[in-house]
């Protein structure tokens, strides 16, 4: 999951002396959430959605429409940035540029390249893309929820199951939040699971752990384990 295959690319960016005017029109036309600013080819700070929206004139102001646009016209997009930029090298991974979003409480990042110029941008939509993309949620299947004692294993066993039913895994994860040292939680996406075999399934899960959740995307069927 490395960044350089989720990013957007090219990036587009504007001038930091460049009206809140024509900036706002970039964000009409073009579909992106943030921008970055650069002055001679330097990234200075980043402008958002938000940022424009917010600095843009509310419909209940009373100035006439010539006073609105040459004050609108004089607002430069250097003074509504946010800087200095958070960046993130292109070798990183797409969890990696999560983390450090969420740590900043920002939405998308720069992606940098090895000579340190920018080749992309990451942002919230790339990280949802990549995640739907690996969890499967894109394709009907089904889902596992399942919390079991952690020994060596454990993965082997859970694998043995559907392949006894002729499941298919699409993707397994795993976390240790919440569950001590001693277990784990455990989420397997399958596909190609007979509807007719899918309550056996949480059966023999069953007896190597505890099922909290079970899905059938096929059938609609879902079950919330108590």
């Amino acid at each position: 999951m490395l960044i350089n295959r989720w990013m957007s690319k090219p990036v587009i960016t504007v001038d930091k002396d460049a009206s809140l005017v024509d900036v706002s029109k970039l964000f009409k036309t073009k579909i992106i959430s943030m921008v970055p600013v650069v002055d001679k080819g330097s990234i200075v700070g980043i402008v958002t959605d938000g940022d424009i929206k917010k600095a843009s004139p509310s419909e209940a102001t009373t100035l006439d429409i010539y006073e609105l646009t040459s004050l609108v016209n004089k607002i430069k997009i250097k003074s509504l940035m946010s800087s200095p930029v958070k960046t993130i090298p292109y070798n990183f991974t797409v969890d990696e540029a999560a983390a450090k979003m969420l740590r900043n409480n920002i939405s998308g990042m720069p992606v940098m390249g090895e000579n340190g110029s920018m080749v992309g941008i990451i942002t919230k939509s790339d990280i949802f893309r990549s995640l739907v993309s690996f969890v499967g949620g894109d394709h009907k299947g089904q889902m596992f929820a399942v919390t079991l004692k952690d020994r060596p294993g454990i993965v082997q066993d859970l694998t043995a199951i559907f392949r006894k039913h002729k499941g298919r895994i699409h993707s397994i994860m795993t976390s240790y939040e919440g569950t001590g040292n001693e277990s784990r939680k455990i989420i397997i996406y399958t596909f190609d699971l007979d509807p007719d075999l899918f309550d056996q399934a949480i059966t023999d899960l069953g007896k190597i752990g505890q099922v909290t959740y079970a899905a059938d995307q096929t059938t609609g069927k879902r079950i919330v384990f108590k």
